[in-house]
């Protein structure tokens, strides 16, 4: 009766993912046979970038956090992966190592499935090798969108986006603008953004005092007109695409 219970919470990770959900009961099974469940605790490595990439992962509960890191220490965050997120689907196709580190920012439980049971999973079923050209795509968009966040915006506009993408996920919406918490601190703010602590700070200031948005506090923000935020931070319909 445990093993049951075991393949169908496999089963339900499974069917969150867009990569799995839309197989075939009998198709899930099986990759459900195939998935061995890992259980992070917060702050623990799920895989390295230095590390020979041997599996994909499923994130079934928690919050994974994917970052690279410079010589010297730094981090840039490329995302964070919560239940129904797909990690590593390109290094096990590519070979080599994984392209970045994933390190868990909450307890978190994974279901990871061998490179070899990918391979042959893609060979015989053809849906899933069309689902998996799908997700690459849609991570390709994803990472061309950093590329041009980073490269052709500065820090001010970075912070005035990022605090846009907070208010489309959680923001409560007040008239012609939106109140929401700033749950990461500065220094996690700036790994997300390619920045330091400092320069963060000041581009919260600065927006402050352009008015574009009121601190209440540490974590609480308002901002007074989500239109004019957007614009600011060069983010084009931003509330059209939910």
């Amino acid at each position: 009766m445990a093993m049951d219970a075991s393949r169908t919470d496999k089963i339900a990770a499974l069917r969150r993912t867009a990569l799995f959900s839309s197989l075939t009961d009998d198709l899930l099974h099986k990759i459900a046979s195939y998935a061995v469940v890992r259980q992070l605790g917060r702050g623990q490595v799920l895989f390295s970038e230095h590390e020979e990439a041997s599996a994909l992962y499923v994130v079934a509960r928690g919050e994974i956090r994917s970052i690279r890191q410079s010589a010297d220490g730094r981090e840039q965050v490329l995302s964070t992966e919560k239940a129904g997120a797909v990690l590593a689907a390109a290094p096990i196709f590519n070979g080599g190592k994984f392209y970045s580190t994933a390190i868990a920012d909450a307890a978190s439980e994974v279901l990871c499935i061998g490179k070899k049971d990918m391979h042959e999973l893609c060979r015989q079923h053809a849906e899933v090798l069309w689902n998996l050209a799908k997700l690459l795509a849609h991570m390709l968009r994803h990472y061309a969108e950093l590329i041009e966040m980073l490269a052709l915006r500065n820090v001010e506009q970075r912070v005035a986006q990022y605090l846009l993408t907070i208010a489309q996920e959680r923001g409560v919406r007040v008239g012609d603008g939106c109140v929401l918490e700033l749950t990461l601190t500065r220094p996690e703010i700036a790994s997300r953004l390619g920045s330091a602590r400092e320069v963060v700070s000041r581009a919260l200031t600065h927006l402050q005092q352009s008015e574009l948005i009121e601190m209440q506090g540490r974590r609480l923000l308002n901002v007074p007109n989500l239109q004019a935020l957007e614009t600011f931070a060069g983010t084009e319909h931003w509330m059209e695409e939910t």
